[in-house]
Protein backbone atom coordinates (compact mmCIF):
# COMPACT_ATOMS: atom_id res chain seq x y z
CA UNK A 1 0.00 0.00 0.00
CA UNK A 2 2.84 2.40 0.95
CA UNK A 3 4.22 1.50 -2.47
CA UNK A 4 0.99 2.43 -4.28
CA UNK A 5 0.57 5.68 -2.42
CA UNK A 6 4.75 6.48 -3.01
CA UNK A 7 4.05 5.34 -7.41
CA UNK A 8 0.91 7.96 -7.43
CA UNK A 9 3.18 11.07 -6.05
CA UNK A 10 5.85 10.13 -8.53
CA UNK A 11 3.34 9.66 -11.27
CA UNK A 12 1.58 13.28 -10.15
CA UNK A 13 5.74 14.46 -10.11
CA UNK A 14 6.69 13.30 -13.51
CA UNK A 15 3.22 14.69 -14.78
CA UNK A 16 3.35 17.93 -13.48
CA UNK A 17 7.38 18.31 -14.47
CA UNK A 18 6.29 16.95 -18.12
CA UNK A 19 3.56 20.05 -18.07
CA UNK A 20 6.22 22.41 -16.85
CA UNK A 21 8.52 21.34 -19.84
CA UNK A 22 5.63 21.93 -22.13
CA UNK A 23 4.96 25.46 -21.30
CA UNK A 24 8.92 26.47 -21.33
CA UNK A 25 8.84 24.70 -25.10
CA UNK A 26 5.62 26.96 -26.13
CA UNK A 27 6.75 29.94 -23.86
CA UNK A 28 10.32 29.74 -26.20
CA UNK A 29 8.28 29.39 -29.72
CA UNK A 30 6.53 32.07 -28.65
CA UNK A 31 9.45 33.88 -27.96
CA UNK A 32 10.91 33.16 -31.15
CA UNK A 33 7.89 34.06 -32.88
CA UNK A 34 7.27 37.49 -31.57
CA UNK A 35 11.21 38.16 -32.16
CA UNK A 36 10.73 37.35 -35.96
CA UNK A 37 7.49 38.92 -36.65
CA UNK A 38 9.03 42.05 -34.78
CA UNK A 39 11.88 42.07 -37.07
CA UNK A 40 9.70 41.91 -39.97
CA UNK A 41 7.39 44.86 -38.89
CA UNK A 42 11.03 46.52 -37.96
CA UNK A 43 12.39 45.83 -41.42
CA UNK A 44 8.83 46.65 -43.61
CA UNK A 45 8.92 49.59 -41.70
CA UNK A 46 12.16 50.54 -42.83
CA UNK A 47 11.80 49.92 -45.96
CA UNK A 48 8.82 52.50 -45.87
CA UNK A 49 10.84 55.42 -44.44
CA UNK A 50 13.20 54.20 -46.94
CA UNK A 51 10.61 54.71 -49.95
CA UNK A 52 9.21 57.91 -48.46
CA UNK A 53 12.41 59.82 -47.89
CA UNK A 54 12.87 59.31 -51.51
CA UNK A 55 9.80 60.56 -52.11
CA UNK A 56 10.73 63.50 -49.86
CA UNK A 57 13.95 64.11 -52.16
CA UNK A 58 11.56 64.23 -55.33
CA UNK A 59 9.26 66.86 -53.80
CA UNK A 60 12.63 68.64 -52.58
CA UNK A 61 13.99 68.85 -56.32
CA UNK A 62 11.18 70.24 -57.67
CA UNK A 63 10.82 73.29 -55.60
CA UNK A 64 8.83 72.32 -52.46
CA UNK A 65 11.85 72.32 -50.55
CA UNK A 66 10.48 74.07 -46.35
CA UNK A 67 7.53 70.88 -46.36
CA UNK A 68 9.48 68.16 -47.75
CA UNK A 69 12.74 69.13 -45.89
CA UNK A 70 10.71 69.01 -42.39
CA UNK A 71 9.23 65.57 -43.47
CA UNK A 72 12.69 64.19 -44.50
CA UNK A 73 14.05 64.84 -41.28
CA UNK A 74 11.70 63.41 -39.01
CA UNK A 75 11.35 60.56 -40.86
CA UNK A 76 15.41 60.27 -41.00
CA UNK A 77 15.23 60.40 -37.18
CA UNK A 78 12.66 57.96 -37.07
CA UNK A 79 14.42 55.75 -39.61
CA UNK A 80 17.90 56.03 -37.59
CA UNK A 81 15.81 55.29 -34.42
CA UNK A 82 14.82 52.27 -36.20
CA UNK A 83 18.12 51.18 -37.35
CA UNK A 84 19.97 51.83 -33.98
CA UNK A 85 17.06 49.63 -32.34
CA UNK A 86 17.37 46.91 -35.00
CA UNK A 87 20.62 46.57 -35.11
CA UNK A 88 21.11 46.51 -30.68
CA UNK A 89 17.88 44.15 -30.26
CA UNK A 90 19.98 41.81 -32.97
CA UNK A 91 16.08 40.49 -33.47
CA UNK A 92 17.03 37.44 -36.02
CA UNK A 93 19.34 36.34 -33.42
CA UNK A 94 17.65 36.04 -30.49
CA UNK A 95 14.67 34.80 -32.24
CA UNK A 96 16.96 31.65 -33.43
CA UNK A 97 18.23 31.25 -29.64
CA UNK A 98 14.52 30.88 -28.82
CA UNK A 99 13.73 28.76 -31.61
CA UNK A 100 16.56 26.22 -30.74
CA UNK A 101 15.65 26.02 -26.65
CA UNK A 102 12.55 25.47 -27.86
CA UNK A 103 14.02 22.42 -30.22
CA UNK A 104 16.01 20.94 -27.84
CA UNK A 105 13.10 20.78 -25.38
CA UNK A 106 11.44 18.95 -27.81
CA UNK A 107 13.20 15.41 -27.08
CA UNK A 108 12.58 15.82 -23.49
CA UNK A 109 8.75 16.16 -23.76
CA UNK A 110 8.86 13.21 -26.03
CA UNK A 111 10.80 11.11 -23.39
CA UNK A 112 8.07 12.15 -20.36
CA UNK A 113 5.35 11.18 -22.85
CA UNK A 114 6.87 7.87 -22.89
CA UNK A 115 7.76 7.18 -19.51
CA UNK A 116 4.02 8.19 -18.63
CA UNK A 117 2.73 5.87 -20.87
CA UNK A 118 5.61 2.85 -19.62
CA UNK A 119 4.90 3.85 -15.99
CA UNK A 120 2.89 1.37 -14.95
CA UNK A 121 5.34 -1.07 -16.41
CA UNK A 122 8.40 -0.04 -14.51
CA UNK A 123 9.32 -0.50 -11.46
CA UNK A 124 10.05 2.18 -9.12
CA UNK A 125 13.73 2.30 -9.34
CA UNK A 126 13.33 2.35 -12.82
CA UNK A 127 10.87 5.28 -13.06
CA UNK A 128 13.22 7.51 -10.06
CA UNK A 129 16.36 6.66 -12.98
CA UNK A 130 14.55 8.26 -15.75
CA UNK A 131 12.62 10.89 -13.60
CA UNK A 132 16.25 12.16 -12.71
CA UNK A 133 17.83 11.36 -15.93
CA UNK A 134 15.01 14.00 -17.59
CA UNK A 135 15.52 16.47 -14.95
CA UNK A 136 19.14 16.72 -15.52
CA UNK A 137 18.30 16.64 -19.13
CA UNK A 138 16.05 19.66 -18.83
CA UNK A 139 18.58 21.86 -16.57
CA UNK A 140 21.31 21.78 -19.03
CA UNK A 141 18.80 22.87 -21.46
CA UNK A 142 17.16 25.79 -18.66
CA UNK A 143 21.41 27.49 -17.99
CA UNK A 144 21.67 27.69 -21.67
CA UNK A 145 17.81 28.64 -22.82
CA UNK A 146 17.45 32.63 -23.60
CA UNK A 147 15.04 34.07 -20.92
CA UNK A 148 11.39 34.89 -21.88
CA UNK A 149 8.89 37.71 -21.38
CA UNK A 150 5.71 37.89 -19.63
CA UNK A 151 4.13 38.43 -23.18
CA UNK A 152 5.94 35.21 -24.49
CA UNK A 153 4.68 33.34 -21.39
CA UNK A 154 1.28 34.53 -21.49
CA UNK A 155 0.96 33.64 -25.04
CA UNK A 156 2.16 30.94 -24.69
CA UNK A 157 -0.47 29.79 -21.78
CA UNK A 158 -3.44 31.02 -24.50
CA UNK A 159 -2.27 28.58 -26.92
CA UNK A 160 -1.96 25.93 -24.70
CA UNK A 161 -5.35 26.61 -23.07
CA UNK A 162 -7.02 27.31 -25.98
CA UNK A 163 -6.27 25.11 -28.57
CA UNK A 164 -6.25 20.86 -29.24
CA UNK A 165 -2.43 21.32 -28.30
CA UNK A 166 -0.72 18.62 -30.79
CA UNK A 167 -3.45 16.23 -30.31
CA UNK A 168 -5.87 14.71 -32.22
CA UNK A 169 -9.49 13.45 -32.39
CA UNK A 170 -10.63 9.56 -32.51
CA UNK A 171 -9.24 8.31 -36.55
CA UNK A 172 -7.64 11.54 -37.42
CA UNK A 173 -4.11 9.93 -37.04
CA UNK A 174 -5.40 7.25 -39.08
CA UNK A 175 -6.72 9.51 -42.09
CA UNK A 176 -2.63 10.65 -42.25
CA UNK A 177 -1.41 7.25 -42.77
CA UNK A 178 -1.11 6.13 -46.59
CA UNK A 179 -3.93 3.69 -47.32
CA UNK A 180 -2.50 0.68 -47.77
CA UNK A 181 -1.66 1.50 -44.11
CA UNK A 182 -5.03 2.27 -42.38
Amino acid sequence: MVEHSYRKKLRSQITESYAKVMYTYETQQQAATRRFKKNSYISATQILLSALSSCGFIAIAFGKTHLATVFISALSVISLSLNLYSRGASLPQNAEAHKKAADNLWMPIQDYISLLTDFDDLSVSEIIKKRDSLQNQVYAYYKEAPRTSEGDYKSARRKLKTEDYQTFNEGECDQLLPVALR
